[in-house]
């Protein structure tokens, strides 16, 4: 009997064992969740964010345009640099090409003076440079869209033309042009000098006969 009792004993110690066993076990089940959920936690720290602000998307658009704005000033500036140097390069060969078509109207010139000063200015060497000198010269000119204005028998045009006086004309009808007294001259569109004139106010009004006059006078 007594041997019975002390089996009856020993078996609640085994189930207090196990029972300590799986509260220890649980235990360290849940402490290592706990773990692992502190590190997740402390891994994901909170990032900081930007407030998008309708003040900041003013400045970022007002920065996109500056920097617009200096590349297109950039670049207008050394446009305008370009444009100059080419306009300075088209300068310097349009002279060239006048003084070389004006190089054989000089030798002229020269060769007329030598017979000038000669006393030969009746010779017909001199008579045939001044000659050639009067032809080539206007040629070079109207070669460079140079234009005499057109005078005599034209309507009178302010633009172009500039009156000294009006005349009486028997040939020519009022506003008419009726004499040239400095030729005028246009390039291109460009007028450079009007032409000096004289226009007509018409046919002159017939005069009184002496009779009727001393009639009158009666």
């Amino acid at each position: 009997m007594a041997q019975k009792k002390e089996k009856k004993e020993e078996t609640p110690l085994e189930e207090k064992v196990v029972e300590n066993e799986a509260a220890v076990e649980a235990e360290d089940v849940e402490m290592a969740k706990n773990g692992v959920n502190g590190e997740a936690d402390q891994s994901e720290e909170p990032k900081e964010k930007i407030k998008v602000t309708p003040l900041f998307l003013a400045r970022e658009e007002a920065e996109m345009y500056k920097d617009r704005w200096m590349r297109l000033a950039a670049e207008f500036e050394n446009y305008k640099k370009r444009r100059a140097r080419e306009f300075e390069i088209l300068i310097e060969s349009a002279s060239e090409d006048v003084i070389r078509d004006l190089l054989p109207i000089l030798d002229g010139v020269g060769r007329a003076l030598a017979h000038s000063e000669n006393g030969d200015t009746e010779s017909e060497g001199f008579q045939e440079g001044i000659k050639m000198i009067m032809e080539q010269f206007p040629r070079v000119l109207y070669n460079r869209n140079l234009k005499e204005i057109e005078t005599v028998g034209k309507p009178f045009d302010p633009t172009v033309h500039e009156a000294l006086m009006q005349m009486p004309s028997e040939i020519h009808d009022a506003g008419i042009i009726s004499e040239e007294i400095e030729k005028g001259y246009s390039l291109g569109d460009k007028v450079l000098r009007p032409a000096k004139v004289v226009v007509s106010q018409g046919t002159p009004a017939p005069e009184a006969p002496k009779e009727d006059a001393d009639t009158d006078k009666s």
